[in-house]
């Protein structure tokens, strides 16, 4: 039953007169009022109905507001009796909160970051303890009866239901609370009412919604609801989504304990645990060395005419060149390129082709003593026969110059978890080798990259990704470099969810453990992986490189297809023949900026024709606007950055919606949905 909302409203009018009153809700036993005009600052005051709710519930609402003081809890302000028809009316004025309930964000589909999520959770926890602390549990902390304010400060509201520890209960309820918001022993085979475990208990299930996306409990209706946390064991977080960090995902999992003795049974302990989340997710996302400005590397190889016109490299400001060896005169000439001062120059060695055919390798490769000529694929049985291989990578590397060294590395398809190995052993063993030739390992600043080659299930599945992370949080590292080969198109934008998310899981535990990952060869999605932690992107050589090519069977194919167009808007480079009909249906929509742009739409009549000096300009703007999102990114504080590129990816899917539709290879928006998911 709900109160008469305008009798109550004459009972406040009587209360405060001449005052202007803003009705904000009615329930079962009151109504609530926002009053303004009479001090400085609006209040809110609940009137009572006393026909329908006995007085001391309200009593009870008061004494609780009494005993506590705290940012997170409604303030109390007085209260008072007033006669009204011959009826007496208890009324409560308290602190207004200007916002929202939870509850309509949670409806509205907002997402949080684990670190937001984290942070607000530690506040109503904070809140709800000064309660506890005066030995009153809250038992109704459903998402109804907690405000967002303007700051994003969640308050809890509502104290109605609060008991004292001492007092006899007086609801008429056999289980008083919100169904689906309600812990085991309050909907149990012997309910109880509760205590503060129990507001502990609907704090996780809180918390656990805010992190996973969805409650800990699945029903369909209000008895399924108020059933299901004394009928089903919720699965742990990291299970649902794997980038939740353990110690977080445990937290959760023991608030939501089913027995109250299982959960925390001191109210500091679980705030010293939230602090102890709270900083290790600021931590982590804060110190991913080098610094924790996402770095650009732009790779070099074939067709790469562009890179060498003067000027190019100092406008597009790599933070890094990685170059391929396709002859000692190229690797020669492309570390000598004029650059910013502060670009750092490496050679990728290329040795995951040393499982190939012999003549699918490339020629510096093929002078590499691998594995034996009788059979190429046996790895180093013996640890001079690694040595000898890594010394001669290591040697080709020093002789160029290089500012960092890239250990030997070979190509792991699903399964192949002893290719792994050898590329951490070959890692060991060249930074011996270093500093044994160069003690202080020769005053390079990035000494020695070790790469791990993989299948994007070493990603996708989880089992697989336990098994990768165990190796790679075996030995120490200075940097990591990520490749991985997927099924999709090698120009298209990587959108497969299950490999996305193992990423993101993997950036988080290489960040735990201090390692700063580069994701190399790789399209805009290396864009993701900054924002989602990594420290730094490496493009493809060209878009038909962006997918890490395993250890082909063939000759390298150095054509480069058809001419690809990055376009920042869509987050993908598409066809010149795509880019054509998109500007012709939105031309605004598809504008390219920055100086390579303008001056290659007015050479080529808006990419209708395509030469050489044109595509030299072609790829120096895709070059360039990749390098400009990550410098908008690295612009945003660490904790901002996936949320600055959420608002980027709900745009470009804006932008996809109002197109027509793309029906190139690779040329799909549904990687749009998939961060977003991520994200």
């Amino acid at each position: 039953m709900v109160v008469d909302r305008a009798l109550m409203q004459q009972v406040a009018e009587q209360v405060f007169p001449g005052a202007t009153l803003e009705h904000l809700g009615t329930g079962g036993f009151a109504s609530t009022f926002k009053v303004t005009g009479i001090d400085d600052a609006p209040f809110a005051l609940k009137v009572v109905d006393s026909a329908q709710s006995d007085a001391e519930r309200s009593d009870r609402e008061l004494a609780a507001l009494q005993r506590v003081s705290h940012a997170n809890v409604v303030a109390y302000r007085g209260t008072g009796t007033v006669e009204h028809d011959g009826a007496a009316y208890r009324w409560l004025s308290m602190e207004f909160v200007e916002g929202a309930p939870l509850r309509s964000q949670l409806r509205d589909g907002r997402k949080w970051t684990h670190l937001e999520a984290v942070q607000l959770l530690q506040q109503l926890v904070a809140g709800a303890a000064a309660i506890w602390g005066e030995q009153t549990s809250h038992r109704d902390l459903s998402p109804n009866n907690v405000l967002i304010d303007t700051t994003g400060r969640p308050v809890i509201v509502d104290l109605g239901l609060a008991r004292h520890l001492d007092d006899i209960t007086i609801t008429a309820l056999p289980t008083p609370g919100t169904p689906g918001w309600m812990s085991p022993e309050q909907v149990g085979d012997s309910p109880t009412h509760g205590d503060w475990r129990s507001d502990q208990f609907v704090l996780g299930i809180i918390g656990y919604t805010l992190v996973v996306g969805a409650g800990p409990f699945s029903y369909n209706g209000r008895f399924e609801a108020w059933r299901a946390p004394a009928v089903q064991t919720p699965r742990a977080p990291r299970q649902l989504d794997p980038t939740v960090p353990t110690a977080l995902s445990d937290l959760l999992m023991k608030m939501l304990a089913r027995h109250p003795h299982r959960r925390y049974l001191q109210a500091a302990t679980l705030l010293a645990e939230l602090d102890r989340v709270v900083t290790a997710l600021t931590v982590t996302e804060e110190t991913v060395a080098p610094g924790t400005v996402p770095r650009f590397y732009l790779a070099l190889a074939d067709n790469v005419g562009y890179a060498m016109v003067p000027g190019v490299l100092q406008r597009v400001a790599p933070d890094g060149l990685i170059i391929e060896p396709r002859s000692p005169e190229r690797v020669t000439t492309l570390m000598n390129l004029d650059r910013p001062a502060s670009t750092t120059r490496l050679v990728d060695p290329m040795t995951h082709l040393a499982r190939s055919p012999f003549a699918a390798r490339m020629v510096f490769v093929q002078e590499l003593p691998y594995g034996g000529a009788d059979d190429p694929l046996t790895g180093f049985g013996a640890p001079d026969k690694r040595g000898i291989f890594c010394q001669q990578v290591l040697d080709h590397q020093l002789v160029a110059g290089v500012d960092a060294v890239m250990a030997p590395y070979f190509y792991a398809a699903s399964g192949e978890g002893a290719w792994i190995r050898e590329s951490l052993q070959c890692a060991i063993t060249t930074r011996e080798q270093l500093e044994a030739r160069a003690p202080g390992r020769g005053g390079l600043l990035e000494p020695v990259w070790t790469t791990a080659a993989v299948a994007g299930i070493w990603l996708a599945q989880e089992d697989r990704r336990d098994e990768l992370m165990t190796l790679l949080t075996s030995q120490p590292m200075d940097t990591l470099q990520l490749l991985v080969h997927t099924t999709q198109p090698s120009f298209a934008t990587l959108g497969d969810l299950a490999t996305l998310r193992g990423l993101a899981d993997l950036l988080s535990i290489m960040r735990e453990a201090g390692v700063p990952v580069v994701l190399s060869r790789r399209g805009p999605e290396g864009l993701l992986g900054l924002a989602l932690g990594a420290a730094g992107w490496g493009t493809g050589p060209r878009a038909g490189q962006q997918n890490m090519t395993p250890h082909p069977e063939g000759k390298i194919d150095s054509r480069s297809g058809p001419d690809r167009v990055y376009v920042p808007q869509l987050l993908s480079r598409i066809t010149t023949d795509t880019y054509q009909l998109l500007t012709a249906a939105d031309p605004g929509r598809m504008a390219l900026s920055g100086p390579y742009a303008t001056e290659l739409l007015a050479r080529s009549h808006g990419l209708a024709q395509i030469g050489s000096e044109e595509r030299y300009l072609l790829l120096q703007h895709n070059a360039q606007a990749a390098r400009q999102q990550v410098t908008e990114l690295a612009a945003q504080a660490v904790p901002a950055r996936a949320s600055h590129l959420r608002t980027v990816v709900e745009t470009a899917q804006g932008h996809f919606a109002a197109l027509p539709a793309m029906a190139g290879p690779g040329e799909s928006s549904t990687f749009v949905d998939a961060w977003l998911e991520v994200l």
